[in-house]
């Protein structure tokens, strides 16, 4: 794979931010050996330039003062040494968090360690925020209803009312919100898709509509939580699969153009390091996506666009 392929959306010292295209593995795994995202990651990393980073110059500790001089000048090269392994460049980068192989959109690494300590710690917090934009129809497979209890709720200011009719999904606006939580899990009768089960982990998703169409509803969909196949499983359990999803829509969707999941990660808010102020990072829509929603839903390709345009 050619690095080419991948746009580059920010870098600087301490991140590195890319548009990852869909038909990607992130990462190597034992079906994937190779012409993965991560090897061309590396062919990348090892063609860049030393950027112009050096350890700033700082004044001896007063406790210093009285030792000799070789001790002194052995306590300033142990600094120094210490600034190079916390803010110095990594030999490689660190993945910061993965998406699905045939979803497309923002991925983020840390270049330094302390910069990729400084993210893991928002990831864990959930002050990380990653929205995607999806469209779905109304209709999952059987296997994907819920095993457990699993909520479909409306945020009404400072509370989440719990709704039992799952088609006001259909009927709401962009300014309504709806939280989705359950545990998610693997499936036990097949383990390559993940449904809402009892020994589960914790998961929340967030989601907008920001438009419907000939039954179809572009969304946008924020997780809390960052569990496997989250989004999708999610969804299916709610019973609105994924346009093209080949797992969650298995057989039950007419014929499409895609040749994936109508699933982009649009964007990702983050607090940079070291500055911590927070930044947003935008991938635009995949050529494929939008020339699904020009074929299929033109009404809905305007609302991907104006969302597209306030961000």
């Amino acid at each position: 794979m050619e690095f080419a392929d991948i746009a580059v959306i920010y870098q600087d010292h301490y991140v590195l931010i890319i548009n990852k295209p869909a038909g990607i593995v992130i990462h190597p795994t034992y079906k994937h050996a190779g012409d993965t995202l991560w090897d061309a990651l590396l062919l990348f990393w090892a063609q860049q330039p030393q950027d112009d980073w050096q350890p700033p110059q700082l004044a001896d500790d007063p406790a210093w003062q009285q030792a000799p001089r070789h001790i002194q000048e052995m306590l300033r090269q142990r600094r120094v040494e210490r600034y190079w392994q916390e803010e110095g460049t990594l030999s490689r980068p660190c993945l910061l968090h993965r998406l699905d192989k045939d979803t497309s959109g923002v991925v983020a690494l840390a270049r330094t360690e302390r910069s990729r300590r400084h993210f893991v710690r928002q990831f864990e917090d959930h002050t990380i925020a990653k929205r995607y934009l999806a469209v779905v129809k109304k209709r999952a497979p059987w296997w994907a209803q819920p095993r457990t209890a699993f909520t479909f709720a409306q945020v009404r200011g400072h509370e989440h009312v719990v709704l039992d009719d799952v088609a006001a999904l259909f009927s709401a606006t962009p300014q309504d919100e709806f939280v989705l939580c359950g545990p998610l899990g693997r499936d036990p009768a097949d383990r390559r898709r993940c449904v809402v089960i009892a020994d589960g982990q914790t998961a929340s998703t967030r989601v907008r509509v920001l438009g419907v169409e000939n039954g179809y509803a572009l969304l946008e969909v924020q997780p809390i939580t960052g569990r496997t196949h989250q989004i999708r499983a999610h969804l299916a359990a709610l019973g609105y699969a994924i346009v093209g999803d080949p797992v969650y829509a298995a057989g039950m969707q007419e014929n499409t153009t895609l040749s994936r999941q109508f699933l982009h990660a649009h964007s990702l808010t983050l607090y940079s390091y070291p500055a911590c102020a927070a930044q947003t990072f935008v991938a635009p829509l995949a050529d494929d996506l939008l020339l699904w929603l020009q074929g299929h839903t033109p009404a809905l390709m305007t609302c991907a666009q104006h969302y597209c345009q306030a961000l």
